[in-house]
């Protein structure tokens, strides 16, 4: 194999570490668990992990802008049960989802708004506005979940499109919508610009504040949609809903290959990072582990993973800068 070669195998295995890393996983899985390769349970797992890819989705965006979004939890929560209360009113239940997006859109451009504004860290901005939004749901809901939803809500989380679960479909959807704004337009690109170097960036006549604050705006339309799929995959609001969720998806997206430094962000990474997530969970569950120890469990895992994402990243730089200068 020449060196141009071994330039193509490594950047070949530099872009898709996560995949590998599912692969593996799942063969390891396989031989610990007979029936994690099950058709039910298989189709359980890309189910379970629709609500965190939406999330992972639009985080993505975030930090590949260079920030980050603690809201996202208890934003999701409080836009369920917006929701969930819209549907039991006269409300036919598409203008409801319009609604419920709006908010979540809202939520975000608030976000945003006031970090870029009064020129405050935005993940400090985020960790107050989480609160704030938390209090409004436990308000709204009078902290019980909100039941009695309407069959289409249920469609929404619990349904199929021939074979596929429409929580799929709308995941992937999302995806393809998010791959193609940052890679593919002007405004991803200049997110991308912000995320690597923000000042180079506003020098270069990019409105960097703009971009931040429609990022923040798009992170609230992902919230919402995932919103939607939580709800109706419980077939009710919980106030609860989403809490943590955050760090879950900020997982994922570094596993899929996303700094948290920003300036680059890989969308189908991301999926694969929550499929990681979603495969380690479902192993921990058909293991039958102690609720209590799966949170250590989880939390060691995913720490595993990230360091081997870390690790791997530097070996495969450091390879092809060396097979580069040979060239």
């Amino acid at each position: 194999m020449d060196i141009r070669d071994k330039n193509k195998a490594l950047e070949l295995l530099l872009n898709n570490k996560a995949l590998i890393i599912l692969l593996l996983l799942c063969a390891g899985c396989s031989l610990a668990a007979p029936h994690f390769l099950s058709v039910v349970n298989l189709r359980n797992v890309i189910r379970q992990i629709s609500t965190s890819a939406m999330i992972g989705i639009g985080f993505t965006c975030v930090i590949a802008s260079g920030n980050l979004d603690l809201s996202v939890g208890y934003m999701l929560g409080m836009l369920g049960v917006l929701m969930g209360l819209l549907s039991k009113t006269w409300m036919p239940f598409p203008l409801v989802i319009f609604l419920g997006f709006l908010a979540g859109g809202l939520c975000g451009f608030f976000n945003g708004i006031i970090g870029i504004h009064f020129k405050l860290p935005l993940f400090i901005v985020t960790l107050a506005t989480g609160q704030m939004y938390k209090g409004i749901c436990y308000l709204a809901s009078n902290t019980s979940p909100v039941s009695g939803l309407p069959a289409a809500f249920k469609t929404a989380g619990q349904g199929y499109a021939g074979p596929i679960p429409i929580p799929v479909c709308i995941v992937t959807i999302a995806a393809i919508l998010i791959y193609l704004i940052l890679n593919r337009t002007a405004f991803g690109r200049y997110a991308i610009a912000t995320g690597g170097n923000r000042e180079a960036a506003r020098a270069s006549g990019i409105d960097t504040d703009f971009i931040t604050v429609a990022i923040y705006a798009l992170m609230g339309l992902c919230t919402a949609g995932a919103a939607v799929i939580m709800t109706g995959r419980a077939a009710s609001a919980q106030p609860t809903a989403g809490q943590g969720m955050e760090m879950d998806a900020i997982a994922a997206v570094v596993i899929g290959g996303t700094p948290l430094s920003g300036g680059k962000g890989k969308v189908m990474g991301t999926v694969f990072g929550c499929l990681i997530v979603g495969v380690i969970n479902n192993f921990l569950n058909l293991s039958r582990v102690d609720s209590n120890w799966q949170q250590i469990a989880k939390g060691m895992l995913i720490l595993t993973a990230v360091l081997l994402d870390v690790v791997t990243e530097n070996y495969f730089q450091h390879r092809l800068k060396k097979a580069t200068r040979r060239f």
